[in-house]
């Protein structure tokens, strides 16, 4: 399993976000899953959807 090393910023302060590395397996888009859109630099996915291209719950860890 492989961890997401985009940058989150939060309160001024910079930190690695570790979450788990997701692919598409509808376009191959790969990022991080998050909550709420633009909490990490690297995000693919906000609550499972695809932001590349809008696929839901069609992924799988890298």
């Amino acid at each position: 399993m492989t961890r997401c090393l985009g940058t989150i910023i939060s309160g001024g302060q910079r930190s690695i976000c570790h979450h788990t590395l997701l692919k598409c397996k509808n376009c191959g888009n790969s990022g991080c899953n998050r909550q709420k859109i633009s909490q990490c630099t690297k995000q693919g996915f906000f609550n499972n959807k695809c932001l590349k291209c809008g696929t839901k719950d069609q992924n799988e860890i890298v």
